[in-house]
């Protein structure tokens, strides 16, 4: 009888160890859950699930709910950097020409509705979009801030005074504000691999060279603050206008002075001032003209559309009329 309930006693005491010791596991393994991995990979879950964006904008600092998906772009060089990263606006600030787009964003363009002039866009219309993100330049549209933010958030870029190094900034920022933070930064990247390329090939064209947009009442030096003129510098290019302005207006008198060695003229029209100056001697004195290093580029490609493309085009345009032969 006393061996029967010794053994009794012993095969509980061993249930009972058991139980202590499982229990024991499971209190363990739940107590470090939170500091060992299992915890840490926990909060990138959370994170995704929380899908804002935060970008650092002309403004300050901008928070947006989730990944955009209705973008309203207020001008060319913010529709360059959409198409560039596969982004299709649904509303575009084009002054209700869409012929002013360059070739090679017009050709990534899908549908998109136009919302009337840069200056003076439809607020109507735009609100009639729907659109969970409209990104502005901090100087054309600082009188419409107020009526956009109320439409959905902005994010407010200094793209009109933008010289070429605030150009690649505004890119990435924009990259980051619509979801594709790791494609702008590879998109960049192969940018700047071209522009290496165009560096070589007009790396001994040592010339002072002014591109300019001119239309029939004047003639508007693009200076090395401007975008233009701020890239034709990176490239190597010397800016005969020294000016502080981006875009100083010039007498004829003026650009004699100037006396650029190429040019590049952006027409706003087919006929321009220059028709007029063409006439008169000084006109003849400017080594640009005298030299036959005068080109007309597309004021599409140079001037408006700020972006991956537009720059490219500047680039291959450079190459192509001053590059080593």
């Amino acid at each position: 009888m006393l061996h029967r309930i010794h053994r009794r006693t012993l095969h509980f005491t061993l249930m009972l160890v058991l139980i202590l010791n499982l229990a024991a596991c499971g209190s363990s393994a739940t107590s470090q859950a939170p500091s060992g991995s299992a915890g840490q990979q926990s909060a990138p879950v959370a994170a995704s699930q929380d899908g804002k964006i935060t970008v650092d904008d002309a403004l300050g600092t901008v928070t947006l709910p989730k990944k955009p998906e209705r973008i309203v772009t207020m001008d060319f060089s913010f529709t360059d950097m959409l198409v560039t990263l596969g982004v299709q606006p649904v509303g575009i600030a084009d002054d209700s020409s869409p012929d002013l787009f360059m070739d090679a964003v017009k050709s990534k363009l899908t549908k998109y509705t136009s919302v009337g002039s840069r200056y003076e866009p439809n607020i109507e219309l735009i609100s009639s979009l729907k659109p969970d993100l409209i990104i502005v330049d901090i100087n054309k549209h600082k009188n419409a801030l107020t009526q956009l933010k109320a439409i959905a958030p902005i994010v407010a870029l200094d793209d009109f005074q933008a010289d070429y190094n605030q150009m690649l900034k505004n890119f990435l920022i924009t990259a980051k504000a619509v979801g594709k933070e790791e494609e702008g930064k590879k998109r960049l990247q192969e940018h700047q691999a071209k522009m290496d390329e165009a560096k070589k090939k007009i790396k001994n064209a040592s010339l002072t060279v002014l591109p300019a947009v001119v239309n029939p009442k004047g003639f508007f030096g693009h200076s090395d603050h401007s975008y233009s003129g701020s890239m034709l510098k990176m490239l190597g290019f010397t800016d005969p206008v020294k000016n502080d302005a981006a875009y100083p207006q010039l007498t004829l008198e003026q650009l004699v002075e100037t006396n650029p060695q190429a040019m590049f003229l952006m027409p706003t029209e087919k006929v321009t001032i220059v028709n007029q100056w063409e006439s008169n001697p000084l006109w003849k004195k400017i080594d640009a003209v005298a030299n036959s290093k005068m080109y007309t580029v597309e004021r599409r490609d140079w001037s408006l559309s700020r972006g991956m493309l537009g720059s490219e085009k500047i680039a291959e345009d450079l190459v192509k009329a001053l590059g080593e032969k």
